[in-house]
């Protein structure tokens, strides 16, 4: 199966997946704010990573499920709040009015919280292990205030510095530690050695590193924010880009066998050409 068609099924399986869980929900505003943002598609990537890194492992089952259910809950919510007029103040989200637009601030603002809380739930309604409670740790440690909450943080600070290190430090936490919640605490729970979840970190930093440069270089016309293209000129981003991907292919080569890579190096090529 190639990556594309790989993405497509993992999205409709984290869709179903979702879906069965809103279909539950009371009916009230907060609970339609959330199911428009949540129920609105995309490539569902961070699941699909859930899904691929433990199939390194052989593993599937629902707690597995569970992960990639409520990693995608929490970056839903991080993209409600992200979008705020407080925060990033965007009006359109995936080509839709962004939940506050649709809903209002005071119910986007619940609808954020009541995703982060569903995820609490989803993670915790799972067959507990010392792994699976690992795993669990390791996924809010990502989304929280030494993880992506402190990258954001950072980015909406007004005494900021316009430099490459803090720049660096900002993405690492606002993006790529998502990606490292995705992809190393299903690791955790799949049982991986101390080498296989050190090498599965670091690729995941650096992937996620060289995701938000890819979206940079997208924006690269209309960003008035700190970003790579802005700071280091479009080749410059490019040569970041492809340096960022050569280091997190490097870290999976060194620890699993190429036969078991497929997904992994078309996602990372995949990333590589989003800017042209």
């Amino acid at each position: 199966m190639d990556f594309k068609q790989t993405l497509r099924q993992n999205a409709k399986k984290t869709e179903s997946l979702l879906k069965k869980v809103a279909d539950d929900f009371a009916k009230n505003q907060v609970n339609e704010a959330i199911k428009y943002s949540l129920l609105d598609g995309g490539k569902r990537l961070r699941p699909s990573l859930v899904f691929e890194t433990a199939k390194l492992f052989g593993v599937y089952d629902n707690n597995v499920e569970r992960i990639a259910m409520a990693i995608e809950m929490i970056h839903t919510y991080s993209l409600i709040h992200d979008d705020l007029p407080c925060m990033d103040n965007d009006d359109f989200r995936r080509g839709k009015p962004s939940c506050h637009k649709q809903f209002g601030e005071d119910i986007a603002v619940l609808a954020g919280d009541g995703l982060l809380n569903l995820a609490s739930e989803t993670l915790l309604g799972g067959v507990c292990s010392q792994n699976y409670f690992d795993s669990i740790k390791f996924v809010f440690e990502c989304s929280g205030i030494c993880g992506m909450i402190g990258g954001q943080a950072i980015d909406i600070s007004k005494t900021k510095t316009n430099d490459f290190e803090t720049l660096e430090f900002l993405t690492e936490n606002k993006t790529a530690k998502l990606v490292m919640a995705c992809v190393c605490s299903t690791a955790i729970y799949c049982g991986a050695s101390k080498k296989q979840k050190e090498s599965l970190c670091e690729f995941a930093k650096n992937f996620g590193i060289a995701f938000q440069i890819a979206d940079d270089l997208l924006d690269a016309e209309s960003d008035k924010n700190l970003s790579f293209s802005n700071l280091l000129g479009i080749d410059g981003a490019k040569d970041q880009l492809q340096k960022y991907t050569n280091q997190a292919l490097n870290e999976l080569n060194d620890c699993f066998a190429k036969e078991k890579l497929s997904f992994f190096e078309q996602l990372l090529d995949y990333n590589l050409k989003r800017n042209h």
